[in-house]
């Protein structure tokens, strides 16, 4: 599991580096040298290419003046431009500076009056390095660097930022305008804003590169934020033994659907299912069973008392109860309706549980503006809002929340001792104990109906399985993401749908575990 950092992280682990164990100017250099490495490698640039490098005047210009260094060296056609006066660059970045020049590299300096002979020398580059600004960066772009930046990216040239797109908040992803960047190579850690946009749409494919930071000095620091990965969740599966058995797969019981939502109860149960668990039980409206006895041929259903619009009635919680005693996990809300009477019952069963529970959808929807209900629920407890349903639970305007989501749901889930997974692009988990997991897997094809119903059902299939509260949340919300990627690689458009989503869990499991 790798963790991202903020701003103010990395530079406590860059500080530490330098102190204790290894010189700025080598940490620079080999921060140019990976850049180059990754440049020529990912692109394969002809040595005719043109490239450019576009410097500002802190230390991500000093990486900038060694990639031109090094691409010389390399035989390659590269052009240095200054956002500024050389004499006005410091430190290890003006060392570098020197080292440039030495190279017999000419450092073009820029102004508002040298402005035009930069955006030519862009218009013939067939590659840009944008060594501008870097993690330090904050607040709007304003002047030369605006309209250089507005330039860069109206170029045709493929763009490598170096670190992060200038422009970007490495700490929350917060940028106005930003170098829309085909690659950006950053060091030693992934950050934040490479993953939240608005940061995330202009970083392109991000790679990391190790410049020699020890292992010691991250783990010395308390991150608590991290990038999910294949090995992480291949690791949090449940096994399937050579001996299993229906009851030994784990029972999950959902309580989801009424009239005019059938579909979500159905893509509920079925995604329990593809994901291994032994048995689901459907509970749903007497009315809706033989609906739902059609579209489910493989789960079992348990028809109970309706209200007169044809969702679960108050009425119906003991047989509720009674199913749930005998489960191993619970679903609890797509398409269960606001009916006055359902949400009594919903507010009912809660806190009689014993199982670890899903609450979704309606479920959440339930607790609106009471949110502290929730807390110490005495049993695993997985909340799964989107940004609209957390607005309604927490009583948090949403646009606070997407400005912090990170952070929001960390607050969150310790608040309440529960697991916490905030819906989104990226989505957010985060745990009890404060940690929070940012998922890379997912495309624009999950902003369908019903797949908030298949991740409900993939974690509470992992859940009845036996999988850890954290583990089945984090693990569920990246199979998921794969489901989407693996049918954006089929399809090669967005269009498909929830029901497909569903059908291609093993698939994405499968891919994970053998891959």
């Amino acid at each position: 599991m790798i963790p991202a950092v903020t701003a103010r992280q990395m530079r406590k682990i860059d500080e530490v580096t330098i102190r204790d164990f290894i010189p700025g100017i080598e940490l620079m250099e080999n921060a140019g040298a990976g850049v180059t490495e990754e440049l020529l490698t990912y692109f394969k640039p002809a040595k005719t290419t043109g490239i450019t490098v576009v410097c500002g005047k802190g230390n991500n210009g000093g990486d900038g003046f060694v990639i031109a260094r090094l691409l010389k060296k390399k035989g390659r056609r590269v052009r240095v431009f200054l956002l500024g006066k050389a004499r006005e660059v410091k430190g290890d970045a003006a060392t570098n500076l020197k080292r440039c020049t030495k190279a017999r590299i000419k450092v073009n300096e820029v102004d508002e009056a040298s402005l035009p002979r930069l955006e030519d020398e862009l218009l013939k580059a067939g590659i840009i390095v944008d060594a501008i600004f870097g993690t330090g960066f904050e607040g709007r772009l304003r002047g030369i660097h605006r309209d250089v930046i507005q330039f860069m990216n109206d170029c045709p040239a493929v763009k490598v930022a170096v670190d992060i797109p200038s422009g970007v908040n490495a700490s929350t992803g917060d940028a106005e305008l930003a170098v829309d960047a085909d690659l950006t190579v950053t060091m030693a850690l992934p950050k934040l804003g490479h993953f939240l946009f608005p940061g995330k749409g202009y970083t392109g494919d991000l790679h990391v590169h190790d410049i020699g930071v020890p292992p010691e000095v991250v783990l010395r620091e308390r991150l608590g934020t991290f990038v999910l990965g294949r090995s992480d969740v291949e690791e949090a599966l449940p096994v399937k033994l050579p001996d299993a058995h229906k009851w030994s797969c784990g029972h999950a019981v959902a309580v989801c659907g009424s009239t005019g939502f059938t579909g979500a109860a159905a893509l509920t149960s079925i995604s329990a299912m593809r994901s291994g668990c032994g048995l689901v039980t459907l509970v749903t409206p007497k009315s809706l069973n033989a609906v739902m006895e059609t579209k489910l041929t493989e789960v079992m259903t348990l028809p109970v008392d309706e209200t007169p619009e044809g969702s679960l009635a108050f009425k119906a919680r003991k047989a509720i109860l009674d199913l749930a005693g005998g489960a191993d996990a619970i679903a609890i809300g797509p398409g269960l309706s606001q009916n006055k009477d359902t949400v009594k019952l919903v507010k009912y069963l809660l806190p009689r549980l014993e199982v670890p529970t899903v609450l979704d959808a309606d479920g959440l929807n339930a607790f609106a503006g009471q949110a502290r209900k929730l807390k110490d629920a005495g049993f695993p407890l997985v909340i799964t809002p989107h940004v609209g349903e957390a607005s309604r639970l927490f009583g948090v305007d949403k646009k606070k929340i997407m400005s912090r989501p990170v952070e929001f749901a960390r607050k969150a889930a310790k608040d309440l001792g529960v697991v916490m997974v905030l819906k989104g692009a990226p989505t957010i988990i985060a745990g009890p104990d404060g940690d929070a997991y940012i998922n890379p897997t997912g495309n624009q094809g999950l902003a369908t109906a019903g797949s908030g119903d298949v991740l409900t059902g993939i974690i509470t299939g992992l859940l009845a399985q036996g999988a850890d509260a954290l583990e089945a949340a984090a693990s569920g919300v990246y199979i998921h993401g794969l489901l989407a990627d693996l049918l954006l690689e089929e399809y090669g458009y967005f269009g498909f749908m929830a029901g497909e989503l569903a059908e291609t869990i093993p698939e994405a499991i499968a891919d994970i575990v053998w891959e």
